[in-house]
């Protein structure tokens, strides 16, 4: 794809902020849903390079990518975490700041990063993991939480934390019911927004309880599946998509991974978490915890805690579903397979939780 095929911005022009050398080849990363990416390859003395462009989507505000950028900064320091560096502009800048060209009045935003090695080998849906893969994926969540634990960033991001996030979840369900949609889309919601409606007052009261309000909070990277990782062989050798972290809960960072990780796909077992991987994944993350100088593993209180915010994780993913239904023009088979996955592993989650299923599954007792 040549920069002129795409008719909203010449890479050239981008490419002209940045002492990267002449655009060679481009291609659209097409595995986005919010930003839109490519993989643009330059020729600078000589030397051909790839590099990564993102064009933020149309919503973002200077303060949010002062906050993603600032923390990307901060965890390229750390050699233990394979992040890609952000390039910076001819006057020093890591973003491009462009006029508005679509009549918002918004401005539209760029940056470039360091092209990561690695295969895209998963997406967020339906990733089986080998054992390796877990384990080393635990483990660099695990690493990533250490960097941040004290980190303090640059700007802010206006999407709400988890307890706040709660009461809109309640909104845009009810907002479904309000709009004309597929019968495929709303008559699910319909059936089970009782069910949900419930789920999230249960949270929300569960979340209020001064105990759980002093959970530690740090910069979670909100969105950590296997499609943001890159791997070679059986190692990671890429971890990116900052643009979701935010300050919150450092278990809901853990809850959304096991969600992502473990949670199956496929036939009856659609909702169903595979145990043994979250027990892998567990394992790792408390290990690696626990190795490092000054590490910080999970508390008694956040083992307790987990299986409550994996039902909320879920429910975060859900409201992306719904979010996407209320607001584009979606495919209405696709999003009716999300929907569905997100109410079949609401109600997995519940009853397993009424049979009574401990805080962490009974083996990681001696790691936990």
């Amino acid at each position: 794809m040549s920069a002129a095929e795409n008719p909203h911005f010449s890479i050239e022009h981008i490419l002209s902020h940045y002492q990267l050398g002449e655009l060679l080849h481009c291609e659209q990363n097409l595995r986005g849903y919010c930003n839109t990416s490519f993989a643009i390859q330059t020729l600078d003395e000589g030397r051909p390079t790839w590099h990564f462009l993102r064009r933020y989507k149309a919503t973002i505000r200077e303060e949010e990518i002062l906050f993603e950028h600032s923390l990307i900064e901060h965890l390229a320091q750390f050699d233990d975490l394979p992040i890609a560096k952000l390039e910076r502009t001819r006057e020093g800048k890591t973003y491009l700041i462009e006029p508005c060209d679509n009549c918002s009045g918004l401005p539209t935003f760029f940056a470039i990063f360091d092209f990561l090695p690695g295969e895209d080998r998963y997406t967020w849906i339906n990733p089986r993991c080998s054992t390796t893969e877990l384990s080393q994926a635990a483990a660099l969540l695990a690493r990533y939480h250490q960097a941040v634990w004290n980190f303090q960033p640059q700007g802010q991001r206006r999407e709400p934390d988890l307890q706040n996030l709660l009461p809109l979840i309640t909104k845009n369900l009810l907002a479904c019911l309000e709009k004309p949609l597929a019968a495929e889309l709303q008559d699910p919601i319909r059936a089970h927004l009782p069910f949900l409606q419930a789920k999230i007052e249960q949270l929300q009261l569960a979340f209020a309880d001064p105990k759980n309000q002093s959970l530690p909070r740090l910069i979670i990277h909100h969105d950590y599946h296997p499609g943001n990782l890159r791997f070679a062989d059986d190692e990671i050798v890429g971890l990116f998509d900052f643009d979701w972290a935010k300050k919150d809960w450092r278990i809901f960072d853990i809850a959304l991974a096991l969600f992502y990780f473990s949670t199956d796909w496929e036939g009856e077992a659609d909702g169903c978490l595979r145990l043994n991987e979250v027990e892998i994944f567990l394992t790792a993350y408390q290990q690696t915890t626990q190795a490092i100088k000054g590490g910080h593993p999970l508390t008694e209180l956040e083992q307790s805690t987990l299986w409550l915010f994996i039902e909320a994780a879920n429910l975060y993913v859900l409201n992306w579903t719904i979010v996407d239904i209320l607001n584009k023009e979606v495919d209405v088979s696709e999003y009716s397979m999300y929907l569905w996955h997100g109410l079949h592993t609401a109600e997995w989650l519940h009853q397993t939780s009424r049979r009574g299923f401990p805080a962490v599954p009974p083996s990681l007792a001696i790691h936990l």
